[in-house]
């Protein structure tokens, strides 16, 4: 159990596609695919299953309609696959918000 968990807090996943980054990684491209899903819809069931509350955002109606189409589990194996992924190293322009730039 995760000490926010302890104290009765929950994780917010705000971007569970690290703003775009996730979708250049042919790790997790493989792995969807493995599951018959978009590189988003397997990031959302990974934050769900680590008990986060998700916000994926889009502005594409039909996009917000598959984000929301994730029923299924990803196993045990694959989850600690996600869990182990090397690290993003650069966010791009977004790499100056604190929790993408080390800073937390």
């Amino acid at each position: 159990m995760r000490p926010c968990t302890k104290k009765g807090m929950v994780m917010e996943a705000y971007s569970p596609v690290a703003h775009g980054e996730a979708l250049k990684n042919q790790v997790i491209a493989d792995m969807a695919k493995k599951y018959g899903v978009s590189i988003p819809q397997l990031c959302i069931r990974f934050d769900i299953q680590l008990g986060m509350i998700v916000l994926p955002k889009t502005a594409d109606p039909e996009h917000m309609k598959q984000n929301a189409d994730v029923d299924f589990i990803i196993s045990d194996e694959d989850m600690q696959a996600l869990k182990t992924i090397k690290h993003i190293e650069n966010y791009g322009e977004h790499s100056f918000f604190p929790v993408f730039g080390g800073k937390f």
